[in-house]
């Protein structure tokens, strides 16, 4: 019995003039990127027989998985909305290349992962995404799927979310403008690829993180602080101050406001005071002196609480920075310059002057 999964579709939406038959096999060179950074910060040409990991690169949604249980407290779960009711709450659409960011959302910006051409084309589905959670597959081809995952699921979720963003004929329109589809796509092709995918649509299909739409990144930065650990860092710092001023500055004007409401409290216990009905009254007497001495601890103790937050901020971004450096220089094969910069005991006066070669220095003529 042959359980391979069906395709989602067999609508070619990029086929262009000429038809092509079903079983055309798409150029996948032309597809992938012209570049890539690998774990190790390492800038490599994508290679075709390494394909599947560049799919799995491309789709999986690891750091949301791990938080799974927490998705209900950043976003509902519903598709996302059509891309011309984002443009109509003043959110702005900006490109990112990462599926972990793909319908997050911050203040006035919504990041969208632009729907790549091989997402589009049957060939790359029964070769590639469905053949990784194929039952039949090889255990080197199944390393993809992991904790009962697998590439398929991402993918569908993923394709998934573009038949919810793009509904009407002027949410097309975005997105050719914005660059989330490709411009070979058209209206009519995207209308049935979209009809042919939500008839086979299951939820149990995709992946667990589009079940959920839109997802809110400050509320995943506070769940990945308390529920991962990630204290500094959260989940994402493209939200975050780009300089330590601005993060001071930020912090101490809500103090200052807090601060405010805590002066209007003293003035009007100030004058309660001169009240005679008050000046007797014990418990008036008593909260006013709790809460004199807590107007004048509580700025001392956030004020330094504020500072030695930054300041830890600091450290462990140091401590991190220079590990990082030197695991870095490492797996780079190079010697800083300012460790081989020879110091000044080990020069020989004879040749000052001159440089390793023996001519004169260029500071010297």
């Amino acid at each position: 019995m042959d359980n391979k999964p069906s395709l989602p579709f067999t609508t070619r939406a990029l086929k262009s003039g000429a038809s092509s038959s079903a079983q055309e096999i798409v150029d996948l060179g032309s597809l992938l990127p012209t570049s890539h950074r690998n774990r190790q910060d390492h800038i490599v040409a994508p290679q075709i027989d390494d394909a599947d990991s560049f799919f799995a690169r491309e789709l999986r949604v690891d750091r949301l998985d791990s938080v799974r249980d927490w998705l209900w407290v950043c976003g509902r779960p519903m598709p996302p909305r059509p891309l011309h009711h984002q443009v109509l709450i003043g959110r702005d659409v900006t490109i990112t290349e990462s599926p972990e960011l793909h319908l997050v959302w911050h203040k006035s910006r919504i990041f969208l992962k632009p729907l790549p051409k091989w997402l589009l084309d049957p060939d790359v589905w029964a070769r590639h995404l469905l053949s990784a959670s194929s039952p039949s597959s090889s255990a080197s081809e199944n390393m993809i799927g992991r904790n009962d995952e697998s590439l398929a699921a991402c993918a569908r979720g993923f394709l998934f979310s573009y038949t919810a963003l793009i509904a009407y004929e002027s949410d097309f329109r975005i997105a050719l403008t914005k660059g989330l589809i490709p411009h070979s796509v058209t209206w009519d092709s995207w209308r049935q690829l979209t009809r042919e995918y939500l008839e086979g649509h299951c939820y149990a299909s995709v992946n667990p993180r589009y079940w959920y739409g839109e997802l809110r990144l400050s509320r995943l930065n506070k769940v990945y602080r308390f529920a991962r650990g990630y204290l500094f860092r959260g989940y994402s710092k493209v939200d975050a101050h780009t300089v330590y001023v601005d993060l001071l500055r930020d912090n101490f004007g809500v103090l200052a406001t807090i601060l405010g409401y805590v002066v209007i409290v003293l003035s009007a216990m100030q004058v309660g005071l001169g009240v005679d009905k008050l000046q007797s009254d014990s418990a008036f007497q008593s909260a006013s002196y709790g809460f004199t001495i807590f107007s004048i601890l509580a700025p001392l103790v956030a004020g330094a609480g504020i500072v030695g937050g930054v300041l830890a901020m600091v450290v462990s971004n140091w401590l991190v920075t220079k590990d990082y450096e030197r695991r870095r220089f490492n797996e780079m094969g190079v010697e800083p310059y300012w460790r081989s910069k020879p110091s000044k005991k080990d020069v020989n006066p004879s040749t000052k002057g001159y440089d390793s070669v023996g001519s004169r220095s260029q500071t010297e003529i």
